[in-house]
């Protein structure tokens, strides 16, 4: 990648970072007026809050692991073990919030979707991580001959 498209990922991983403490402060305010608005049961409310709170360490650990992930790349350091080592973590970090969506969904169904969704992005951040483990391990080989 190139420098300037590093950096302008970092700004779009600091914006969602910002958008996320944000959400954090008008959730409430945010699910009252949406069940208010569909005209649901106040306790569907607190089921999509409960939820949303719950997912939204592993959703921050996430974007923090994202963020490290790209200073690496931008400091020219693309295949090695610290970055693997992040891409599981950000995998696991997605795995988390499709169990806790996956459980929420049995209160409100359009949570499968985010289980889906993050299951998705569960798959290809693996699937990424075991090709560049792949990658390291043909750099260390590559190195080793003369």
């Amino acid at each position: 990648m190139k420098h300037h498209t590093v950096t302008a990922t970092m700004g779009f991983v600091i914006f969602f970072m910002f958008l996320l403490a944000a959400l954090l402060v008008l959730a409430p305010g945010l699910a009252s007026w949406y069940v208010t608005m569909r005209a649901m049961p106040r306790e569907l409310g607190t089921v999509i809050l409960v939820a949303f709170y719950i997912c939204c360490p592993p959703a921050a650990a996430a974007l923090f692991f994202v963020y490290r992930l790209l200073q690496n790349i931008r400091r020219e350091q693309t295949f090695c073990s610290a970055n693997t080592r992040l891409m599981t973590l950000i995998a696991w970090c997605c795995l988390a919030v499709a169990v806790v969506t996956f459980a929420a969904a049995f209160w409100y169904t359009p949570f499968f979707f985010i289980t889906g969704a993050m299951l998705f992005i569960f798959l290809i951040v693996r699937v990424v991580r075991s090709c560049f483990a792949a990658a390291i391990e043909l750099k260390e080989e590559n190195s080793l001959t003369i």
